[in-house]
């Protein structure tokens, strides 16, 4: 059973969040031959203000890290 993890700078809207597991499911599906129900996906949803690049969060930087 594979387990895939994404790590996400939040906020997220559920659409994206559906599509982004979907998609990744049916991706790695076909890619490794494998039928989708025995993929699992786990999100975590990281706060901007817990992430940072360079050392500057992206709270404070206004990059865009969400799905």
């Amino acid at each position: 059973m594979p387990i895939i993890q994404v790590h996400n700078a939040s906020p997220s809207s559920k659409e994206k969040k559906r599509e982004l597991l979907a998609g990744l499911t049916a991706t790695y599906a076909q890619v490794m031959g494998i039928r989708p129900d025995t993929i699992r996906v786990v999100l975590h949803e990281v706060p901007r203000e817990n992430w940072s690049v360079g050392g500057i969060t992206l709270a404070d930087s206004g990059q865009n890290e969400s799905v």
